[in-house]
């Protein structure tokens, strides 16, 4: 196969995983807006439909350990598309460049170094366009957490409405919780889901070696 022909495939293969990973970010984000602005009964019937789908897990244990996995599978899923998906030196080398650039104009800001502190800021112009970059890279594994967030979300909230439905757990430092009532605006079953997710997800990204900047 020449060089050509190989070129015109991965370009054709480009093109098809960039328009998936569009129609996703479209369909994640009208999922959200939907689920805000139309009637309860979008929520609802999408929430009865996600609970077909989670209810083999939900069924066999208690709703805490359901949420737990279930933020275990999404974490995974949406850190493996991160990493295949963004360009990661990139994302790195802004990182470490903001780092320096913050660490130098601070400096700069200290000593009253008018010349540099000029200078910094033009060099500031540069380095939008990495961060252009880096936002738009940043989009596309977002389409695909809205995606799927929002739907488990709302289903959580619909299941812990339903009659019968145990909703004590013991919380980390605090104890024995009913999940539906709130703390600092939240209910505690949204805390115990940002919990699982964010401990889940430092594992993974450091298994999977996504989003890791060293300190300047």
């Amino acid at each position: 196969m020449s060089d050509n022909q190989t070129e015109k495939k991965a370009k054709k293969k480009g093109g098809i995983v960039n328009t998936i990973q569009n129609i996703i970010l479209v369909l994640g984000f009208g999922i959200f807006i939907a689920s805000i602005f139309l009637p309860p009964w979008f929520r609802d019937t999408m929430s009865y439909y996600v609970n077909i789908i989670v209810s083999p897990i939900n069924a066999t244990m208690p709703f805490y350990i359901a949420v737990l996995i279930i933020a275990a599978i999404v974490t995974v899923a949406s850190t493996i598309i991160q990493k295949y998906t963004m360009d990661w030196d990139l994302y790195r080398r802004v990182m470490q460049k903001n780092q320096a650039y913050q660490k130098e104009y601070r400096e700069a800001q200290l000593s009253g170094n008018k010349k540099r502190l000029k200078q910094l800021e033009q060099e500031q112009l540069s380095m939008m366009q990495d961060q252009s970059s880096m936002s738009k890279q940043q989009l596309k594994p977002m389409g695909f957490i809205v995606f799927v967030s929002i739907p488990l979300f709302w289903w959580a909230y619909w299941y812990l409405q339903q009659p019968g439905v145990y909703t004590q757990m013991i919380f980390p430092l605090i104890g024995t919780i009913t999940m539906t009532d709130s703390f600092l605006i939240f209910p505690y079953w949204v805390w115990w889901s940002l919990i699982c997710s964010m401990a889940i997800s430092s594992v993974v990204r450091k298994a999977l070696n996504t989003g890791a900047v060293s300190p300047s």
